[in-house]
Formats: structure tokens, sequence, C-alpha cells
């Protein structure tokens, strides 16, 4: 007699082969991270471009700040050397240079008073250094402020708070970090 025979077994399950497979609901974990304002490569080349752009953006404006000043005063710094290797190259071909007038009085004719040339080829090479110098400043700034923003866009959700207390045996440096 086989009358069981025609229900199903509630052990038995269907295969999965001819039934089709049943998906899963997304990751419910992975809707609930938020995401950053920039990512962290679109992070790098802003800051790359712009020093400091990223970091405000991130919620960081005191380090964006921080790039900005650097780079004004850099490029302040940078006009002023290019200033003074302009003016070295000039005067590199005069041997005497006016320094003053002495006036005897009396009618004598005015006669003027020399020194000789500081500007030579070895000033205008240590000027030349300067302005590499600062040229290599601004870049190193940049690449700088493009890894800061890089490591910003990947952590910019991790809470921190850091704080900096004196004591009689010196400073202490704290940090606090919430997984």
């Amino acid at each position: 007699m086989s009358f069981g025979a025609a229900r199903s077994l509630r052990a038995q399950r269907a295969d999965s082969a001819r039934a089709g497979v049943r998906r899963i609901g997304a990751d419910s974990n992975r809707a609930k991270i938020p995401k950053p304002p920039l990512s962290p490569r679109r992070a790098f080349l802003y800051s790359l471009a712009l020093p400091g752009y990223s970091q405000s953006v991130l919620g960081r404006p005191t380090a964006g700040a921080l790039f900005v000043l650097t780079e004004s005063i850099a490029l302040v710094m940078l006009r002023e050397s290019a200033a003074d290797l302009r003016e070295a190259r000039r005067f590199r071909t005069d041997s005497l240079v006016v320094i003053g007038y002495v006036d005897p009085g009396g009618g004598a004719p005015v006669t003027p008073i020399t020194q000789t040339s500081a500007y030579n080829d070895r000033l205008v090479d240590i000027r030349r250094g300067h302005v590499e110098d600062w040229i290599a400043f601004i870049v190193a700034n940049h690449l700088f402020a493009a890894a800061d923003a890089y490591v910003a866009a990947h952590l910019w959700d991790l809470p921190t708070q850091i704080s900096v207390e004196s004591r009689r045996d010196g400073a202490v440096l704290a940090a606090k970090v919430a997984w």
C-alpha cells in the first residue's frame, strides 16, 4: 500500500538544480557603512593639484589650512628667491659698484665711492640653488598633502580623540581610538 508515497515528506528537500536557487538578500551590514565625501583616489588627486582642498572637504580644516599656509609661504619665498637670482645675474658683469658719493664742497667735483662687486658666478649659483630648493619644497608639499588626503579619505569616519597634557616631568600625548 503506498498512500504515503504521493505526498512529499518533510525531511526531503527539493532539488536545487530543478527548482532554481533562491537568492539571499544583500548584505545588510554593507549598506550601513557610510561612504566618504571623496574617494581616496580623488582625494589624492585633488590635494596633489591644490594642497589642502581635500582635507577641507573631508572635515579636516586645520590640516587643510596648514597645507595652504605652507604653500603660500613657499610661493612667496620662491618669488623672492627668483628676484634675487635675476638681480645677481644682472649685476654679475659689473666690476665696481657705486655705493655713494662724496661732496667735498667748495666747488670740487663730486666723487663716487666704489666697492668691488659681490655679484659673481658663485653668488649666481648659490641663488639658483635657493630657487631650486623652493621648487622642491613646493613639490614635496603637494605630495605630502596628497598622501595625507589619501589616508584621511580612508580613515575619515574613524572617531578619535587626541589630547596633550603638560606635566612636571614633561608633556603627555594621548590618543583614544574607538573600534
